[in-house]
């Protein structure tokens, strides 16, 4: 096996391991009157994105997706099936996708030479944490209010179909997204020095060597300093 097919490897076999870890956090949840549990999940698809990148975390977390629809029961509670993923809490499975991504995309791939503590670093790391902990919520709060109203069988409709659409929001973020600020902060306080530490670590085994990073990174940076220096020239050529 070439090293290239085998980093191809140790990259889909991560994936797969993030993937198990968070049909796994599916036994740590808490369930709360508004019918949104708490639960680790979303702390462990962001950790996938913050630490595999973008398209290596969104897919630990389609894994995971994908194993729910078919019937697995790896959704919070210990349940599958696509009636979760169409039910009152499937928006925030959704989330989990997005936010994973998200996250990813912003740190981009781990690299090796990530190996320092550097106050700038970190603070990306919580930054896009903290953005994919949001995005959970914005496809999650809306699909709740929606499926809610369109259930006239669902205990929470008679509450919810009184109210104003300013009074349902609300209600709903009283029930979906206040009590669960607490934990999420906790949460991303456990992210961010997880996927730093694990970063430079994984890096080792699924992307290129350290030198060859090294020399991406160069040639990264003279094209950002060809582009200004172009920019520059441009705009020193039009002052004149």
């Amino acid at each position: 096996m070439t090293e290239r097919n085998l980093r191809l490897t140790l990259r889909s076999t991560f994936t797969a391991l993030f993937a198990a870890l968070i049909c796994v956090g599916c036994l740590i949840s808490i369930p709360l009157p508004g019918g949104v549990p708490i639960s680790v999940q979303n702390m462990f698809s962001i950790l996938a994105g913050c630490t595999l990148g973008g398209i290596q975390g969104a897919g630990a977390v389609g894994l995971f997706i994908v194993l729910g629809a078919i019937g697995l029961p790896v959704f919070s509670g210990a349940v599958g099936g696509m009636a979760i993923l169409i039910g009152p809490t499937g928006g925030y499975i959704w989330g989990y996708f997005l936010g994973a991504l998200v996250a990813g995309l912003i740190l981009g791939t781990p690299h090796t030479f990530e190996k320092k503590f550097q106050v700038a670093h970190w603070l990306k790391i919580a930054l896009a944490a903290f953005l994919g902990y949001l995005i959970v919520y914005i496809p999650g709060v809306p699909w709740f209010r929606h499926v809610v109203l369109s259930n006239p069988e669902n205990n929470l409709n008679s509450v919810l179909t009184p109210l104003s659409t300013t009074g349902q929001l609300k209600q709903v973020l009283a029930w979906t997204v206040i009590p669960f600020i607490p934990g999420d902060l906790i949460k991303l306080i456990i992210t961010v020095p997880l996927a730093a530490t694990l970063r430079p670590i994984l890096a080792r085994y699924l992307y290129s060597d350290e030198k060859t990073e090294e020399a991406e990174l160069i040639a990264a940076m003279k094209a950002k300093k060809e582009r200004m220096d172009a920019i520059a020239s441009k705009f020193n050529g039009e002052s004149k």
